[in-house]
């Protein structure tokens, strides 16, 4: 079999790609958020074992109910493109497609200039001109998956709509090779010691699908192991011989990727200070625009940078309370955070590029 790298880069990050927003962050100059992680909903149809949205106030089919209304969606998407957002990724809380909008904000958003993605459990998608339209303007198109069968679907997600997933996701592959679209297709697993047993069997049926890569992620958990995943983060080096083995489902076309880094780092970091914030932001399934998921629903208000239903983007971009906000969690005690969140990578970077060591000339 041919293994195939992670030309993704999703074990690391792409901020050397975008080292004129980092020089201006030096320079202490305020920057505009290369990347948004968007909710759109703060609901969910299905009910993972291992849903970080739970701690992030995501109220399944309840919280369906609230989702981002579409004038103010549809103007933070025109907004974001505006002022320099590159781009977003319709992945928040809950499930996007539980939003009746989804599709015409992904439109907008692409045509305002941004590189939008989704990331769904994909058992909603549209499969008529709606869904067609979404594909031909995404980026990428993820569909959240950890297990390969019926049963451990219903067993991992407690949902018996397996069947149905496999068919929107072999739609999206149809499309996409009747009709030449760019958009990349995947599967993201997130593993945990109780679904391990899926990971060479959903690499298989990855490549049966015809998709273009799986991604085996870590599960990202709080320190007092809310999910009951960080108490167990120990059993994670047990599981090297099966990872590499589904690495080895691996050819020309198919990627199996896995985020070794995180999967081994034990959740432990390198660094002392959330310096990503200012690169990469989040807002909320109710529009609501934060400097981390965790705060969704633990210290909302302290950490609300702004409310997108009440103001504009640019408003709260440039408003004092953002960068308030931005100063605040630069003083937290990352030691007390959730494990591997989505800004792990970056400011891995940013902390070493901010404290150089000595003779730096010899390189």
């Amino acid at each position: 079999m041919v293994m195939m790298a992670d030309k993704y880069l999703m074990d690391g990050h792409k901020l050397l790609w975008h080292l004129d927003r980092v020089i201006d962050w030096q320079k202490g100059k305020r920057i505009v958020p290369i990347h948004i992680d968007v909710g759109l909903s703060k609901g969910c149809n299905i009910r993972c074992e291992y849903c970080f949205g739970v701690i992030q106030g995501n109220f399944y089919k309840k919280g369906a109910e609230v989702y981002f209304p579409r004038e103010p969606l549809l103007r933070y998407m025109q907004e974001a493109g505006e002022m320099g957002v590159r781009s977003m990724g319709f992945i928040g809380e809950g499930e996007p497609l539980l939003n009746p909008f989804v599709y015409e904000a992904i439109t907008v958003a692409k045509n305002s200039g941004i590189d939008v993605a989704l990331g769904t459990n994909g058992i909603l998608l549209d499969t008529g001109q709606r869904g067609l339209e979404a594909l031909k303007n995404l980026t990428w198109i993820r569909f959240n998956i950890s297990a390969a069968s019926d049963e451990a679907y219903r067993r991992i997600h407690r949902s018996n709509e397996f069947q149905t997933v496999v068919e929107k996701i072999s739609f999206c592959v149809r499309e996409k090779k009747e009709k030449g679209l760019l958009v990349t297709i995947g599967l993201q697993m997130v593993l945990t010691p109780s679904n391990v047993d899926q990971v060479i069997p959903l690499a298989k049926l990855g490549r049966k699908l015809g998709v273009d890569y799986l991604v085996i992620k870590q599960c990202s958990d709080t320190q007092e192991s809310r999910l009951g995943v960080y108490s167990q983060l120990d059993a994670y080096e047990n599981f090297s011989e099966v990872l590499k083995a589904a690495e080895e489902q691996s050819t020309d076309d198919y990627s199996v990727i896995v985020k070794w880094k995180k999967i081994t780092n034990m959740g432990k970091r390198n660094y002392r200070q959330c310096l990503g914030v200012p690169f990469l932001l989040y807002s909320s399934g109710d529009g609501r625009i934060y400097p981390c998921g965790m705060f969704f629903d633990i210290r909302e208000e302290e950490f609300r940078m702004g409310d997108l239903t009440k103001q504009s983007f640019r408003e709260i971009l440039e408003s004092e309370r953002y960068w308030e906000v931005v100063k605040k969690v630069q003083e937290l005690d990352v030691t007390k955070c959730y494990s591997n969140c989505r800004t792990h990578s970056i400011n891995e970077f940013l902390w070493a590029l901010s404290h150089p060591p000595e003779h730096i000339n010899f390189i």
